[in-house]
């Protein structure tokens, strides 16, 4: 409780540590339900996720955010948050319109599992939005660079940028179309609020480009190879729920995952001399 006290009257600012409790209220259990029971969504989730592999794709989307989370939640001054809360806001929008476009899932449930659902995605619809407008406004836009992008992290960031759109827009307007090159098959729920973690990612990186200080941009890149480890790590541990054909399209998921993957890591490596220079300087 101390340590929760202190952190609590830091310097971060209560708004924003509101929304990341809100966020960590709604996923963490999330998380746990979905990567340690995905058999039982019929009970214990808000809706039921068929087959297995899809149960624990939602449980990555939720770990995407948990990973943010605890990035942002260390830092003092908002410039170091704001492009955590790039994503949060963007998805609490989206996540919260998509339900209303998709509740026939929901509404097999008892109703209270909706409830809950929509109550944590309203407050953060209106609490997150407001947070990032007001904080910009008082202590946001163009700020100073102190550690600028290097042309690698440029093109790191606009191929990402790349993907996670027309990711994005297949999962969101095409299901269809990308679950013929998916190595498993997605229902449209579930693509959607993919689609929408892969929105949120490329408004991130461009974020990134616009502002192109490293010190304050890098939890994207860091939560990459986290994330991308976990997407791989899928199709092994659930083989049986694959396509019977899915040699090229698990070859084509390998490859682009692996490949992001292996860039922002590159990336990150890549700054390892350059921060522990300037955090010698300071």
């Amino acid at each position: 409780m101390k340590i929760f006290k202190k952190w609590w009257n830091n310097d971060l600012s209560k708004g924003v540590k509101f929304v990341f409790l809100t966020l960590l209220a709604n996923g963490l259990p999330a998380f746990l339900i979905l990567m340690t029971l995905p058999n039982f969504t019929e009970i214990l989730f808000v809706w039921t996720i068929k087959p297995t592999i899809n149960a624990r794709l939602v449980g990555v989307m939720y770990s995407n955010a948990l990973l943010l989370v605890a990035f942002g939640a260390f830092q003092l001054k908002w410039a170091n948050t704001r492009i955590t809360m790039v994503v949060i806001t963007l998805f609490s929008i989206f996540a919260t319109v998509l339900t209303f476009f998709y509740l026939k899932p929901f509404l097999a449930h008892p109703w209270y599992h909706l409830a809950y659902w929509l109550i944590m995605y309203i407050i953060l619809f209106f609490a997150a939005p407001y947070v990032f407008y007001t904080h910009e406004k008082k202590h946001g836009g163009k700020l100073p660079v102190q550690m600028p992008l290097t042309n690698s992290a440029q093109s790191v960031a606009g191929l990402s940028i790349l993907f996670s759109l027309i990711t994005a827009l297949g999962l969101l307007f095409n299901i269809e179309l990308v679950n013929q090159y998916w190595p498993w098959k997605l229902p449209p729920l579930v693509g959607g609020l993919i689609g929408v973690l892969f929105i949120t990612h490329t408004a991130a990186y461009t974020w990134a480009l616009w502002d192109g200080d490293w010190l304050r941009v890098r939890p994207i890149f860091w939560q990459a190879p986290i994330t991308g480890f976990f997407f791989i790590l899928l199709p092994l541990l659930h083989p049986n729920d694959l396509h019977p054909d899915a040699k090229t399209t698990l070859t084509l998921f390998y490859a682009v995952a692996g490949i992001l993957t292996l860039l922002n890591a590159g990336i990150i490596l890549g700054y390892r001399k350059t921060e522990k220079e300037f955090a010698h300087e300071k």
